[in-house]
């Protein structure tokens, strides 16, 4: 029964330590608006993909409806697209950009216009498809770019993933966190492990009921919250950390995402120019990383000794080295796993540990 519950509390700094990552990637996401880049990759390989010129991107982002999004109370953001476009909102704007203020009736003649080769036999098959009935015709394009909007959460997904790993790697060797070190500590010492078997238990405690794998979920281009259509999450009497935020029809309102936190100077000015939608999400995940920083990571900082007071490095031994690189490289690869992989996985844990599922 020991070592479920070691294995219980190391599954625990682990998620301690993913939310902490996950959080700061998606305050770094808001600040560089790397939604708003994704989305601008995705709209080139759909307009203008075998055009040199970009003619057609020009014209979509040159569209007010689209120069609308990308404002923030009358002025221009930075970015140089919103971090979430609807399939209606395209499909309007592209139709727009398409037909140049020509009557509907002309709209296969001016498809077979376009510059983009691509996207010429796209909205042709399209079109055909839809037997040339314009409403469905409209559907079609919707579901195009609901498709491509799919797969541009992939891409996303991807790479913030490939930044996890390396902002893993920094947290663990900041923290002194590494995997290997934190299961002796906890084998070793029982009254360490009792500690953060209890805090794991109240965690975990606090937490039932609330969705995990959509709350995390960020690979998409979604709506950030607003106050008219969002309430917050009511959690368990104990529950200290941030709440977590639902739109109107009961789903879970996700976060963003990450790159390079050291460009500090112009921070003032540069969350000024944000979209609406990013700088909403980037001061609520800078509330939610000082309330994970200074609450949930300090329980378990203490008990384990985590950090570099009294530790000297020129003291440890050859082997002492290598085995604290692999604690760290364990470390980064346990964070760029995602916090909802590592929440899952304590939730069923702590299940067996008490022989069976909580009742509902």
């Amino acid at each position: 029964m020991q070592i479920l519950s070691v294995v219980f509390g190391i599954i625990f700094v682990l998620l301690l330590l993913s939310l902490l990552a996950t959080t700061l990637m998606e305050l770094i996401a808001s600040f560089f608006s790397l939604r708003g880049r994704n989305l601008t990759k995705a709209l080139r390989n759909m307009l203008s993909s075998s055009d040199e010129n970009e003619i057609l991107l020009q014209d979509f982002k040159a569209n007010s409806l689209y120069r609308h999004l990308t404002e923030q109370y009358g002025r221009r953001s930075r970015a140089d697209a919103p971090s979430y476009m609807s399939a209606e909102t395209f499909q309007s704007i592209l139709f727009d950009i398409i037909l140049k203020g020509e009557p509907i009736e002309k709209l296969k003649e001016r498809i077979d216009a376009l510059p983009d080769q691509d996207l010429r036999n796209v909205l042709n098959q399209l079109l055909r498809e839809s037997g040339g009935q314009l409403d469905l015709f409209r559907h079609e394009v919707q579901n195009w770019y609901s498709n491509v909007m799919d797969r541009a959460g992939g891409w996303y997904k991807r790479y913030t993933q490939k930044i996890l790993v390396f902002l893993g790697l920094g947290i663990a060797i900041v923290f002194n966190a590494d995997t290997v070190g934190i299961y002796e500590r906890l084998s070793s010492n029982p009254e360490q492990l009792e500690q953060i078997v209890a805090l794991a238990d109240n965690y975990v405690a606090a937490r039932e009921g609330i969705p995990t794998e959509e709350v995390f979920k960020s690979g998409r281009n979604l709506p950030a919250p607003s106050p008219a259509n969002t309430t917050p999450a009511q959690p368990s009497p104990g529950y200290t950390g941030p709440a977590v935020v639902f739109d109107s029809l009961g789903n879970p309102v996700p976060g963003p995402i990450a790159e390079d936190p050291t460009i500090v100077p112009e921070l003032n000015q540069n969350i000024d120019e944000m979209d609406s939608a990013e700088y909403a999400r980037f001061q609520s995940k800078l509330d939610e990383f000082r309330d994970i920083l200074n609450y949930e990571f300090e329980s378990v900082r203490s008990p384990l000794g985590l950090g570099w007071e009294g530790v000297s490095v020129t003291e440890l031994g050859f082997y002492d080295l290598i085995t604290k690189l692999l604690g760290f490289i364990l470390t980064a690869l346990a964070i760029s796993m995602g916090a909802p992989f590592w929440f899952d996985l304590l939730r069923k844990v702590a299940n067996i540990r008490s022989a069976g599922s909580r009742p509902s």
